[in-house]
């Protein structure tokens, strides 16, 4: 067939709907039984009962052997009590995050690929090491696309929740009502019945180096999204999310995203050595399943865990079960910190509970109760306060010339009769009539080449004194300045920042974005550049100075470090109302994340400027630099086709580059797919094949060709096109 024998098809076609010929034609809602769950590797595979049709779902996907599933032509959905949980397609959202300059572009999103899953196993191994949940879990990841960092920069785990929990049973304990689940009181009974509305957050996790950008925040706003329209267990919708930590004690990132404190649990202090000394003596009949202790019902694998782990430790000490019971007994909250490192799997100390309301019944219950019930946190966050300056810096007319002196030797005294310039007196003026006010609060930046005097004014800042000094330099009486220096010792952070007081460590820690439990226990050395600014950070809040001086500010630090480091360095600075000078001679890099109230431009000894932070942003001509996914656009009637399987390429005109790994294929409305690209070829138009057409979704070869003409009109028959393969790993498998 010629190019106008298509083309004068092309009308005809158009009255057609695109959509069934790409797509075949719409299938009717139907109800299916799941038969059986079949592992596939990062997937999981599910049939069903008396039809062939399967679904390729992530392992997240909240589906059980038994449920009834609702299919339609390219979504799924598990029929609950209380409404539909989506299986599929995958849950998945673009979140950009603007730091400075920067723009980070990240996916929210099942577990779909299996770099995927290997990059999220490696981040829980170093979080968590072998540590695992108990329960159906459900994971959302961070997928990163810039690439100096891992695929995989942070996730949030949903989980099973536990049956006991003090401070929600407080909480709970009241008339409910919500579609068709109902109580009068929260007891035993329903308990038992009612578990499931409440879906629990078991782990939050981000890479180090992406503290500080709110995306422990982020991610339980998807959490909310995926429970509230995904998450079921039992055929029970969740009501309500629950999150217990020890870390929301000092990292307040739960209540920032709109969680409400209700109480703390109980912990296990008070009657862990009385349960250990049960499970221990009776440890085979709990293995064979002979025995439950009634009031571990609904807890039963965490007791079992607990007294596995128990076991294992008193063969490690030699110790006898009684020798064990009597070290148990002997616990305290404060010898619990001492003897951590012996019995922190086993011993559970009371943590902060935070609750949100899924559906809009659920939060007015929830701020009703909090009213009645009136929880009070035990765990108020120290304050945190530095001395603001009680007036401002002035200099006024200050200049400052070096004088040098070296030994006349016949070397110097040839430079001498050469050049006119006496070794006896070498003068060098560095700054010349500097006028310049610095205001408590502040954030000021010094900028110039290298030579051109911001070292040498840092240092009269930071010294106030010079031979050769002249002017007047005028300090407050508070003036307490300090240097961005490196810790000089070989103890863990935590002792070195501690004072003594490791609640207002920990708080201090999280305020400048170290909150990572294994950053506590390392030393000064171990830590990564952009770790060691916001230790040096600390060290500057905890010995009270009201003054922070950093020169060569970020020159060691990549891109994305460097503006996270500034963008937490100011808003920590101007929070404190301290004042911050830094000096660098590439402030692009960083600038808009820092942004200066203002900028001291050096250039020579005759020549500087003192402007606002605006203006030097004005005058630079700086570039938005952005780590995005990559993307091609794609009408919206095509994506339905992708998510179900049924379209598995897509061409283009042109010979066009793409990478092999994640793209994202996006339409105009927002709506988009991840699919995962296998294989990029060029051909001419003419070349184009039958396989080809059904691999992209059309019946035939001819329906493909009319398809490319309509949007390609002027494409030729030798004309080039490029093919683009994809996996969607997912999808819905009809017979």
């Amino acid at each position: 067939m010629t190019t106008k024998e298509v083309a004068s098809e092309i009308e005809l076609w158009k009255q057609k709907n695109l959509s069934d010929q790409s797509c075949g034609l719409i299938k009717p809602v139907r109800r299916r039984i799941v038969q059986t769950i079949v592992p596939r590797k990062h997937l999981k595979e599910v049939r069903f009962a008396d039809d062939e049709t399967t679904l390729l779902l992530p392992r997240s996907a909240c589906i059980g052997k038994g449920d009834q599933v609702e299919l339609s032509e390219n979504a799924a959905w598990v029929i609950c009590k209380n409404g539909k949980a989506q299986i599929f397609p995958v849950y998945e959202s673009l979140e950009l995050l603007q730091v400075g300059s920067l723009e980070l572009q990240f996916v929210i999103k099942e577990i779909t690929e299996p770099e995927e899953l290997s990059a999220y196993q490696a981040l829980t191994e170093f979080h968590y090491r072998s540590g695992t949940l108990f329960g159906r879990t459900a994971t959302l990841v961070v997928r990163n696309f810039h690439p100096i960092y891992p695929k995989i920069i942070g996730y949030i785990e949903i989980a099973t929740s536990f049956y006991m929990n003090t401070a929600r049973k407080a909480i709970l304990d009241a008339p409910f009502q919500a579609e068709n689940i109902s109580w009068e009181m929260w007891d035993k009974e329903t308990s038992r019945q009612y578990i499931h509305v409440i879906a629990r957050i078991a782990r939050c996790v981000v890479y180090p180096e992406f503290r500080g950008l709110g995306l422990g925040q982020l991610l339980i706003k998807h959490a909310v999204e995926f429970a509230r329209n995904r998450w079921q267990i039992a055929d029970i919708k969740p009501y309500f999310l629950e999150i217990s930590a020890d870390m929301l004690k000092f990292v307040p990132f739960a209540q920032k995203a709109g969680m409400v404190f209700i109480g703390e649990t109980e912990g296990n202090l008070n009657r862990v050595a009385k349960d250990m000394a049960y499970l221990l003596k009776n440890l085979q009949r709990v293995e064979n399943g002979e025995i439950v202790k009634e009031e571990s019902c609904g807890i039963i694998d965490q007791q079992v865990s607990r007294m596995r782990r128990a076991a294992i430790l008193m063969e490690q000490e030699g110790w006898t079960i009684k020798e064990l019971v009597e070290r148990l007994e002997k616990l305290s909250h404060e010898s619990v910190l001492k003897d951590f490192n012996l019995f922190h799997d086993i011993v559970s100390l009371p943590k902060p509970t935070y609750l949100k309301g899924l559906v809009p019944d659920a939060e007015d219950f929830l701020r009703q109760r909090i009213n009645e019930v009136s929880p009070k946190n035990g765990h108020i966050k120290p304050t945190i306060e530095l001395e603001p300056l009680k007036g401002p810096v002035c200099l006024k007319n200050v200049s400052l010339t070096y004088q040098s002196n070296v030994r006349r030797t016949r070397q110097t005294h040839a430079i001498h009769q050469a050049f006119g310039i006496s070794p006896d007196d070498i003068s060098h003026k560095v700054i010349n009539h500097l006028d310049l006010t610095l205001n408590p609060g502040e954030v000021i930046l010094i900028t110039g080449s290298s030579g051109s005097g911001k070292t040498t004014l840092l240092n009269l800042l930071t010294e106030g004194r010079y031979t050769g000094l002249t002017g007047d330099i005028q300090m407050p009486s508070n003036y307490r300045v300090g240097n961005f220096a490196a810790i000089r010792s070989q103890k863990a952070l935590i002792e070195v920042l501690g004072n003594r007081d490791i609640r207002s460590a920990l708080h201090l820690m999280g305020l400048v974005g170290l909150s990572d439990a294994f950053v506590y226990l390392k030393r000064f050395e171990e830590l990564s550049n952009g770790q060691q600014y916001r230790a040096k950070l600390a060290q500057l809040i905890a010995g009270g100075y009201n003054v922070w001086v950093a020169d060569e500010f970020c020159a060691a630090l990549d891109l994305v470090t460097a503006n996270v480091v500034a963008d937490r360095l100011q808003k920590t600075a101007r929070q404190l109302k301290a004042l911050l000078i830094v000096a660098s001679s590439q402030p692009e890099v960083f600038v808009r994340a820092l942004r200066p109230d203002q900028v001291v431009q050096l250039t020579t000894a005759w020549e500087h400027r003192v402007m606002s932070g605006s203006e030097f942003l004005q005058s630079l001509s700086v570039q938005r630099s952005s780590s995005s996914a990559q993307t091609l656009s794609i009408a919206i009637k095509y994506l339905s086709a992708v998510r179900s399987g049924q379209k598995r390429s897509t061409i283009r005109k042109g010979r066009l580059k793409f990478s092999k790994g994640l793209l994202l294929l996006t339409a105009k409305t927002g709506d988009f797919v991840s699919v995962n690209v296998t294989d990029v070829r060029h051909t001419r138009f003419k070349c184009l094949t039958e396989a080809d057409a059904v691999k992209d979704g059309f019946t035939n070869l001819a329906d493909l060709q009319r398809a490319l003409l309509e949007h390609y009109p002027d494409i030729s028959m030798d004309g080039w096109v490029t093919i683009v393969s994809f996996d969607t790993s997912c999808a819905i498998r009809y017979p």
